[in-house]
């Protein structure tokens, strides 16, 4: 995800990484070729059986702008709610982490407890790894190999479903925890509940990757467009002359890149340029972990910005 500073309105207008210039360039130069074409043959040699007037295209245009509204709000739905999630996950994984330096009793041996919590806190941090890369289907065993003892770590690559063993692997380690006294009765429910919490994040994420805005809707919106900004040259050639081609180019830049912009954000979890900084956050929640069990060994934490470069 591209977080900028604050920056002059003049430079905005100049700034290409990060805006859908690069895919649409193509489709918005193809028209304007187009509607240059056709107003040198309508200029030129005053053929005019197939001159349009500009009322359909208004009436379109309208309906138009409305479906690609629609659907942006959708994607951007999705967008927002994907952010929710992991923000909630960053508060999941404090909170765990925090019950498992203060809520077990410290009563017991205290070296045996410490190698408790940091073996419960990296597991956590392992499942913080694995659910990144479960949702951009990247592959995760070096990622959580050093998060893991060796039989684990076996165990959770084999499995078909990371972030749920490694989830199975947590809760068994708050049921041992609670068969040797170090966790009372009474607190086991507070921390079951956080991991049912993290259960519930990974299937919200699950289904926002899972459940694409229908297709026959996308292959509509696509549709519509292109065929308005190849046939509008045909209804301005007569109001706007020989500045019909300029005039097109604004329009289906407007409207080509709405319609990629829909489709970009429409899964949040990707490596585009304005998806998530999942790799961002999970190194962030890392980080946070490793300092609340006083571990030395910490990476540094990243910029948003650079997470489309990971």
């Amino acid at each position: 995800m591209i977080v900028k500073d604050k920056v002059s309105w003049v430079r905005l207008l100049f700034h290409f990484r990060g805006s859908s210039f690069m895919e649409t360039w193509p489709r918005i130069l193809a028209v304007t070729v187009v509607a240059i074409i056709v107003t040198y043959v309508e200029l030129y040699y005053h053929i005019q059986e197939y001159t349009l007037t500009t009322t359909p295209f208004t009436l379109i245009g309208v309906a138009l702008g409305i479906f690609l509204g629609f659907r942006n709000n959708a994607s951007y739905d999705k967008f927002w709610e994907g952010r929710k999630l992991w923000g909630a996950l960053v508060n999941t994984s404090r909170n765990l982490t925090r019950q498992a330096c203060f809520v077990i009793d410290s009563s017991h041996d205290a070296e045996e407890l410490q190698h408790f919590r940091e073996v419960l806190v990296k597991r956590l941090i392992a499942y913080v790894h694995a659910l990144r890369c479960h949702l951009r289907n990247e592959e995760t065993a070096e990622e959580i190999k050093k998060f893991l003892p060796s039989e684990d770590w076996t165990s959770v690559v084999e499995s078909k479903h990371r972030p749920l063993a490694i989830l199975q692997l947590l809760g068994r380690d708050l049921a041992v925890a609670r068969d040797r006294r170090w966790l009372s009765e009474r607190s086991f429910p507070f921390m079951d509940a956080q991991l049912n919490e993290l259960t519930n994040i990974l299937g919200a994420c699950e289904r926002i990757k899972n459940t694409p805005i229908p297709f026959s809707y996308s292959v509509l919106i696509h549709r519509i467009v292109a065929s308005y900004c190849l046939a509008l040259p045909f209804g301005l050639v007569e109001t706007t002359g020989v500045l019909t081609p300029v005039v097109v180019l604004l329009i289906s830049y407007a409207f080509f890149e709405l319609d990629a912009i829909g489709d970009e954000i429409e899964n949040p979890f990707g490596l585009q340029p304005n998806d998530l900084p999942l790799t961002a956050i999970s190194r962030n929640i890392e980080i946070n972990l490793l300092e609340l069990i006083g571990d030395p060994d910490r990476p540094e934490a990243l910029k948003p910005e650079n997470d489309i470069l990971l």
